[in-house]
C-alpha cells in the first residue's frame, strides 16, 4: 500500500514539474535576440551577430530564422544551431528575415526582423523595443558613407523620413528626432536620401519603463513562482487525498474478502 501511495504522489509531482517548465516558456517568450550592431538595416557586405541572452540551465538556446526569400544557397546557410549565437559575415540581401532563440523543447523569443539592401540608403533604427519617455533619433545613410565611424553631425543630405507610408519630415541633416517616445511612435519607419533612393521598412517597438523586456521578465517570473507554489501544493493536497481514498479502498476490500 505505501508503495502504491508513493506510486501516485510521484505522478503528482512530475505533473507540477511540467507545469512548472510549461510556464517558464511564456517569460522567455518576453525576451529578444541581441543584434550586433544594434540595429534593424544593413547595407550588404557587413557582419552581424545574433546573440541569445536566454538564461537557461536547463536547455540549450540556438538562434533560429525564417527568411523572406528562400533560394538554394539560403536554404544551405545556416547559424550555428548547436549554440546561442550566430554571425553572418558578410551579409546579403538573400539574408533579410525574421531571427529568434529557440530551445529544444520548441520554447522561443521574439523576433527581431532584419532588413538588407543591396541599394544605397539604410535607416539606422534600434532592434529591440525603445524605452517610452525617452528620445530617439533616427538617422538616414548612404551605402557610400562609412557606417562605423561615421561624423554624423557632418551630414547634409536632403532627406525624408515616414512612418506608416505617411511622410513625417523633410531634413537637410540627414536625422529625425522623436521627442519624448510614446505608444503612439510604433509603427513601420522607412526614409529616402535624394537622388540615393529609398531605404527598406522597419518597426519600431515602444515599451514603458516599468514594462521593459527585463522587468517583464522579473515581474512574470515573480507570478509564475507564486502560481507554482500553489499548484504543487494543490497537487501533493490532492496526491493525499487520492492515497488516502486508496487505501480506506483496499481496506474494505481486504475486510470484504476475509
Amino acid at each position: 500500500m505505501s508503495f502504491l501511495c508513493f506510486s501516485v504522489m510521484n505522478l503528482f509531482v512530475l505533473l507540477a514539474a511540467r507545469a512548472e517548465h510549461s510556464d517558464t516558456a511564456h517569460s522567455d517568450e518576453a525576451a529578444f535576440p541581441k543584434i550586433v550592431p544594434d540595429k534593424l538595416q544593413f547595407v550588404e557586405f557587413e557582419s552581424v551577430s545574433v546573440q541569445c541572452e536566454v538564461v537557461d540551465g536547463m536547455n540549450t538556446w540556438r538562434v533560429t530564422k525564417k527568411l523572406h526569400k528562400v533560394s538554394p544557397e539560403t536554404s544551405s546557410e545556416t547559424c550555428n544551431t548547436s549554440g546561442p549565437s550566430c554571425t553572418v559575415d558578410p551579409i546579403l540581401e538573400r539574408h533579410s528575415g525574421e531571427y529568434w532563440c529557440e530551445n529544444d523543447e520548441g520554447e522561443a523569443t521574439n523576433a527581431v526582423n532584419i532588413s538588407v539592401t543591396a541599394g544605397f540608403v539604410i535607416l539606422d533604427i534600434p532592434a529591440r523595443p525603445v524605452m517610452e519617455g525617452s528620445d530617439l533619433t533616427l538617422w538616414c545613410l548612404s551605402k557610400k558613407t562609412d557606417l562605423d565611424h561615421i561624423k554624423k553631425t557632418d551630414l547634409e543630405d536632403i532627406s525624408d523620413f515616414y512612418k506608416d507610408g505617411a511622410l513625417l519630415s523633410t531634413t537637410y541633416k540627414s536625422n529625425f528626432t522623436i521627442q519624448s517616445v510614446s505608444k503612439s511612435d510604433e509603427g513601420r519607419y522607412k526614409c529616402s536620401i535624394s537622388g540615393k533612393g529609398d531605404s527598406p521598412e522597419s518597426r519600431l517597438a515602444v515599451f514603458k519603463p516599468d514594462e521593459g523586456p527585463d522587468d517583464q521578465l522579473h515581474s512574470h517570473s515573480t507570478k509564475i513562482i507564486i502560481l507554482r507554489s500553489i499548484l504543487v501544493l494543490l497537487l501533493v493536497i490532492i496526491g493525499l487525498i487520492v492515497c488516502r481514498k486508496l487505501k480506506g479502498t483496499v481496506n474494505f476490500l481486504l475486510q470484504d474478502g476475509r
